[in-house]
């Protein structure tokens, strides 16, 4: 009988450690612009206007979205949460503005230092990735969380 608690006791004792020890890891989207853009917070309403194409100025500089195609996963949480549209129905709305208005659709980045790069020399730039690729660059800014994983 006490060879059984000893082993039950070790059991629960490694359960406990597992569960821990174990990391969760909780992964946010954010909204980013170089670290010297000076454009104060960016409203909800505006971000969605940036990124359909329509025009929204801060101190006489036009903000620009540069879409952020890295990561398909971060992409489609961007459109279907932020902008409310599935990826085929936001890329018929920019063709629809292009054919309309002669808007230029955003421009499209699929590698992370372009994006980076582009972001850091064009003003009035925002972009969105996630938080651990912000980490890993220096001169951007953080204006704030678009989404966050919540499973845990």
């Amino acid at each position: 009988m006490n060879h059984a608690k000893r082993i039950l006791l070790r059991g629960f004792l490694c359960l406990t450690f597992l569960v821990c020890s174990a990391q969760t890891t909780q992964r946010s989207l954010l909204l980013v612009a170089a670290g010297d853009h000076g454009l104060g917070a960016v409203t909800h309403a505006e971000l969605r206007k940036v990124f359909l194409g329509v025009p929204v100025t801060r101190d006489n500089v036009r903000l620009k979205p540069l879409l952020n195609s890295t990561d398909p996963l971060a992409t489609s949480i961007f459109l279907q949460q932020v902008i409310y549209m599935s990826e085929r129905e936001y890329r018929r709305h920019l063709v629809s503005r292009v054919f309309r208005f002669g808007d230029q659709p955003p421009t499209e980045y699929k590698e992370i230092d372009s994006l980076v790069e582009g972001l850091r020399s064009t003003p009035g730039s925002l972009t969105f990735m996630w938080s651990e690729q912000f980490e890993s660059y220096e001169g951007l800014e953080s204006l704030g969380v678009l989404w966050t994983d919540s499973a845990e």
